[in-house]
């Protein structure tokens, strides 16, 4: 088959579906080398996604095009469907809920493929910028009454998609993504690196997109609530660029003194500093109040620190026992987590004796076990498997 990938939505700074892609394409590098792939993406971003197997093409789309909203419409709409149709592409793969729904006028027997990783448009439209909203719902709709396969990212989100929108073809795959190898191997922060972003001592670690649905509030008022004596030994960073309605995360901060020299925002990290900084942390906290998946938690766990996540949606699904669980809307059940995972912490440095050492370390050993089962090779044959059902489906096979 030759499979066409959208990448051009994807911004250089990969978060969120970003990073999905980078790890599908690393995915399907290592599981396919039979089919062909034509990967389009913005001219200035061609060398970002780690491309080097021979069947993988990378096809440049002028960027200065596709960074105005209404240009990019029309250019998904009216001119790709032309270009798939040139290399004589036999599936498209759309990672952003969007297609090009003109392709059943300008190149029919192509076969689409739409990966939907949460369905939060429609049931936490607050967490969504109106006019964004109300576009991407009608997308999802459209989207999948028109593609011939959905691909989503967790089970928890599998469950959802029906109840949103009407799939033409209600058969979904489900692809876990996956983490990094260097989140298992990885070393600990230089001191020249923790410096470099302002971090000095023991520290509780967050990383994500500052915006409502990450509940970065929520785990500020947590770790306010902690004793004194767990806030005086340990700061907390928070790494991740601003998205949107961002303010009340710095006025949470502003607005308590005991706060100010505890909380360190160091701005978006890049991979290279990242890893070893989740690495010298003493505990991870991902609190959001829904996920689609929730890569942060599966490095998290991979890098062998204790790990504090949500109840429901998938984050539960995928940390399957192995972090400490929280109430994300309740402070105070946010701090209880904070907690034991400071002591699983303590332990794990034999602060508490032996006993409890051996305990945390089989804990951590097993969290670690359980992330180590989440990869980008998984992801990549499933995604492969979902490309050759919906070329069959299309061409009636």
């Amino acid at each position: 088959m030759r499979i066409a990938v959208d990448l051009t939505s994807t911004p250089r700074s990969k978060t969120g579906i970003g990073r999905y892609m980078l790890g599908l394409i690393k995915g399907l590098q290592e599981c396919d080398s039979e089919n062909e792939y034509y990967l389009f993406a913005q001219d200035d971003d061609l060398d970002g996604f780690g491309v080097y197997a021979p069947n993988f093409h990378m096809v440049p789309v002028k960027s200065r095009i596709l960074r105005k909203q209404y240009i990019r419409i029309l250019w998904e709409q009216f001119v790709f469907p032309w270009r798939l149709r040139k290399i004589k592409a036999d599936v498209l793969h759309c990672p952003n809920f969007t297609m090009p729904y003109t392709k059943k006028l300008i190149y029919r027997r192509l076969a689409v493929t739409s990966a939907m990783h949460d369905m939060t448009y429609f049931f936490l439209p607050e967490f969504h910028v109106g006019w964004k909203r109300e576009m991407f719902k009608w997308y999802i709709k459209r989207t999948a009454r028109a593609c011939d396969k959905i691909i989503t990212i967790s089970k928890n989100s599998e469950a959802d998609i029906p109840r949103y929108c009407k799939p033409k073809n209600p058969s979904v795959a489900v692809t876990y993504m996956g983490v990094k190898e260097e989140f298992f191997d990885g070393e600990k922060a230089s001191g020249e690196t923790l410096s470099k972003y302002g971090i000095k001592g023991e520290y509780i670690y967050y990383v994500g997109t500052l915006e409502p649905r990450k509940n970065v509030p929520g785990l500020i008022n947590g770790y306010k609530m902690l004793p004194e004596e767990i806030r005086n030994r340990y700061s907390l960073v928070i790494t991740g660029k601003k998205g949107w309605l961002y303010d009340e995360i710095f006025e949470t901060v502003s607005s308590s003194p005991e706060l100010k020299d505890r909380v360190i925002f160091t701005g978006y990290v890049d991979d290279c500093d990242m890893v070893p900084i989740m690495h010298s942390a003493s505990v991870f906290a991902y609190v959001s109040f829904y996920e689609g998946f929730g890569i942060p938690v599966i490095e998290g766990m991979a890098s062998g620190v204790p790990t504090v996540t949500s109840y429901g949606s998938s984050l539960e699904e995928i940390s399957d026992g192995h972090c400490y669980l929280c109430d994300p809307k309740d402070p105070g059940s946010i701090s209880d987590a904070l907690a034991s995972a400071v002591r699983t912490a303590e332990d794990l440095k034999g602060e508490n004796g032996p006993d409890a050492q051996d305990a945390a370390s089989r804990k951590i050993e097993d969290a670690v076990k359980r992330a180590s089962g989440f990869t980008w090779k998984q992801c990549g044959i499933g995604s492969v498997e979902a490309f050759r059902e919906a070329y069959e489906k299309r061409n009636g096979r």
